[in-house]
């Protein structure tokens, strides 16, 4: 009689447990959330187009330099997608979900490469569960289109260590090249990065080795096209760049409110336990932590990117997102501290946490709107973009009651306006002092600008049309249409 080996069920368990954190099954689970965020672009949960997202459709219709100031990476997508499949507003996001997706796997191989298999699943899985990367999927920014990058970056740099080969020194030097292309935020990346070599035994004698010079060069390849458009621009954009950091701080207390916001879109249980792990870090460092490369690596790349990026919030318009390049190295040593010390209760607390956060944020304010709630300013970030909307059908008719005339818009909403009037195939300029405004004095037609500049620069027989949008907590913004001779 010959034995017949029976599978118990821990060995059935094994098999399937390797079978999901394995590569296959991770990339089902990245294949299947970015295909449910591009689904989601074109329902009715989807966030109206934000002035982030029209600024730079609109820079997209420029070969203006850009760089440093602002990578000129989102701007040429939206372009091209503007060009391909139109302005709607699920064609120009489709980056938003990708991004996200493929940074979601190199957070796995991140992951499965400073720990296990089992740990990369569950950094995956957080990853694509996080608040922030939930809000950033349904919609396009900078930020989201730099985490594959930073991500990759991270990566290949925690493999040089390990093999002396130019292959990953290339992709890192191309990572942060194309980066920075993207965001100026990714030039954080270089000093750290030096940091890291410098106070890492594995790398002793790397400055004697190709490598690190590999990835200088490729880096330089990549930024090679735009240094010399900002050097025949004469450094402008550097400038302004340079101005923008250096200015003064208008309010210092918005940075309570950018670190509210912060936690939450990191997971409040991620973000508790990140702000416990750093609080005992310096014992950790004490008792010998600072010799495993896993603990220099993530630590360099978590606090120091989010102590900068939280002040950078004080002085640029990205907002939490800005922390977004801190989320990688952060999310993998919490995760992997968790797990290493088998607190699976926690690491399944915070994903509970992650979905719960994420639902209300996505259906939260609409399912209020639909009981008949009237949600408040501050829980509704959107509402101003609605008002938008209802802009673009007045600029349609704006168009039609004055053929041939050359329609044009003004003031802070400009960008979104001249959006939704390209959305409906209305013409229309921008005039005041963005990029690529033209001066209201060189312009000559009907200006759509807010109602209260309109009665100042324009007496009343010139105004043409007005326009009121009333929302339900009572906010209200006029703007008005003026003939200017």
């Amino acid at each position: 009689m010959n034995d017949v080996p029976v599978s118990t069920p821990r060995a059935i368990l094994a098999r399937a447990v390797a079978a999901i954190c394995g590569p296959w099954g991770v990339a089902v689970l990245v294949f299947a959330i970015t295909a449910a965020r591009l689904v989601l672009l074109s329902s009715e949960l989807a966030l109206p187009v934000m002035p982030g997202e029209a600024d730079f459709w609109l820079l997209g219709q420029t070969n203006r330099p850009l760089w440093p100031e602002t990578g000129p990476a989102l701007p040429w997508l939206l372009g091209l997608l503007s060009e391909t499949c139109g302005a709607d507003a699920p064609c120009l996001r489709l980056w938003g979900p990708v991004a996200h997706g493929i940074a979601m796997w190199f957070v796995y191989r991140l992951g499965v490469r400073l720990f296990d298999t089992v740990t990369g699943f569950w950094c995956a899985v957080l990853y694509g569960t996080l608040p922030l990367v939930m809000q950033g999927g349904l919609v396009v920014g900078p930020i989201a289109l730099m985490m594959p990058l930073w991500t990759l970056a991270l990566l290949a740099l925690a493999r040089t260590h390990v093999t002396r080969g130019l292959w990953e020194w290339g992709v890192l030097g191309a990572s942060v090249g194309l980066g920075l292309l993207v965001h100026p935020v990714m030039a954080l990346f270089v000093p750290l990065a030096l940091l890291y070599l410098a106070t890492s035994p594995e790398h002793a004698g790397v400055w004697r080795r190709p490598g690190p010079y590999v990835a200088i060069l490729v880096g330089l390849a990549c930024l090679l096209p735009e240094l010399l458009r900002a050097a025949a621009d004469d450094w402008a954009a550097a400038e302004r760049l340079l101005a923008a950091v250096t200015s003064p701080i208008d309010d210092p207390w918005n940075l309570a409110s950018t670190i509210g916001i912060g936690i939450l879109l990191a997971g409040p249980v991620l973000a508790a336990v990140l702000i416990w792990l750093l609080i005992r870090m310096p014992a950790l460092l004490r008792s010998g932590a600072w010799s495993d490369y896993r603990v220099r690596l993530l630590l360099l790349f978590s606090a120091p990117v989010l102590a900068v990026t939280l002040a950078l919030t004080l002085v640029r318009d990205d907002g939490a997102m800005l922390t977004g390049a801190a989320v990688p190295a952060a999310l993998v040593m919490v995760c992997g501290w968790l797990l290493v010390r088998g607190q699976m209760g926690w690491t399944a607390a915070a994903l509970a946490a992650n979905v719960a956060v994420s639902a209300a944020l996505l259906i939260g304010p609409q399912t209020l709107r639909a009981e008949g709630w009237v949600v408040p300013a501050g829980f509704d970030p959107v509402a101003r973009q609605r008002m938008a909307e209802a802009a673009g059908h007045w600029l349609e008719a704006l168009a039609r009651a004055h053929p041939g005339v050359t329609l044009a818009v003004a003031g802070a909403d400009a960008p979104l306006l001249a959006y939704h009037a390209a959305v409906r195939d209305v013409p229309t300029r921008v005039v005041g002092t963005h990029p690529l405004a033209v001066p209201q004095d060189a312009f000559h037609g009907l200006l759509v600008m807010p109602a209260a500049l309109a009665e100042a620069d324009a007496g009343g027989d010139e105004i043409r049309g007005r326009l009121t949008v009333t929302l339900p907590d009572g906010r209200t913004t006029a703007w008005a249409a003026a003939m200017v001779p």
